[in-house]
C-alpha cells in the first residue's frame, strides 16, 4: 500500500516539476530576448491563450483540424489493424507487407503534402499525409501486439474445434488490446502533430494549422505559442486518457 501511495505521488509531482522547469527556463529565455517578436513572456502567451479561448474562430479552427485527425486516424487504424492481422495469421503475407511499409516509412512529408495539392486540395491533402505517416508506426505497433498472444491458447482452441471468429473475439482479440490502445493513444498523439503541420504547409481553411500560419505573417508571436501549447495539451491529454483505458483493459 505504501508503495502504491509514494507511486500516486510521484506521478503527480514529476510532471509537475517538469512543467515547473520549462516555465522557469521559458521565463529566463523570454528575459534574455527582451522582444515579444523573438520570445514572448510566459504571462503574455497565455493572456494571448485565454483571447483564443474566447473566440469563435478558434474553436471553428479546432474542430476542423480535430475533424481531420479523426478521420485520418481511424483510416490508418484501420489498414494497420488489418495488415498487422494478416501478417499475424500469414507468414508469407508479411514478407509482402513489410516492403510497403519501408516505403511509407521513408516518405518525405513536405513532398507528399506538395504532391497531393496537385492531385486533391487543402483539405483532403493533410487527411492524406498524416494516415500515410502514422500507418507505418501502428502496424509495428500492432504486429508487437499480435506477437504477445499465447500461441498456445490459440493452438488449444483450435485443437477443440473452436470458430476462428470465436477464438479472435474471446482470445486473441483481449490479449491485444492493451498494446492496441497504447498503439492508438501515441498514434493519435502523433497524428495531430502531423495534421497540424500539414495544414500549415496546406494552408488549410478553418484548421489550427492556417490560424499558425496567420500569426505567423502578422509576427504574432503570442498566439503562436499559445497554438503550440493547445496542441501539445491535446497530444498529452489523448497519450494519457487512452494509457489509462490500456492500463484498466490489461488489469481484467
Amino acid at each position: 500500500m505504501k508503495a502504491k501511495g509514494k507511486d500516486k505521488i510521484l506521478n503527480f509531482v514529476c510532471p509537475a516539476v517538469t512543467v515547473a522547469v520549462i516555465l522557469l527556463l521559458w521565463t529566463a529565455a523570454a528575459i534574455a530576448a527582451d522582444s515579444d517578436y523573438i520570445l514572448p513572456s510566459v504571462g503574455k502567451t497565455f493572456a494571448k491563450a485565454i483571447s483564443l479561448l474566447g473566440s469563435g474562430e478558434f474553436y471553428a479552427a479546432l474542430g476542423g483540424t480535430l475533424a481531420r485527425v479523426f478521420i485520418a486516424f481511424l483510416s490508418s487504424f484501420t489498414i494497420a489493424f488489418a495488415l498487422a492481422f494478416l501478417s499475424y495469421k500469414n507468414g508469407t503475407a508479411k514478407k509482402f507487407v513489410a516492403p510497403f511499409i519501408r516505403v511509407l516509412r521513408a516518405l518525405p512529408t513536405v513532398a507528399v503534402v506538395l504532391l497531393l495539392l496537385f492531385w486533391t486540395n487543402s483539405r483532403v491533402a493533410p487527411v492524406v499525409v498524416t494516415m500515410l505517416v502514422v500507418l507505418p508506426t501502428l502496424y509495428t505497433d500492432l504486429c508487437g501486439a499480435f506477437s504477445g498472444v499465447d500461441k498456445d491458447a490459440v493452438k488449444m482452441c483450435r485443437a477443440f474445434c473452436v470458430p476462428e471468429k470465436r477464438v479472435f473475439f474471446k482470445v486473441v482479440l483481449p490479449q491485444i488490446t492493451p498494446n492496441a490502445l497504447y498503439a492508438a493513444g501515441a498514434g493519435l498523439s502523433l497524428n495531430l502533430k502531423l495534421m497540424v503541420a500539414a495544414e500549415v504547409l496546406a494552408q488549410t481553411a478553418r484548421s489550427l494549422g492556417y490560424l499558425l500560419n496567420s500569426a505567423k505573417v502578422y509576427f504574432e508571436i503570442a498566439e503562436m505559442l499559445a497554438l503550440v501549447t493547445f496542441t501539445v495539451l491535446l497530444g498529452v491529454i489523448t497519450e494519457s486518457v487512452f494509457s489509462a483505458l490500456a492500463k484498466k483493459a490489461g488489469s481484467r
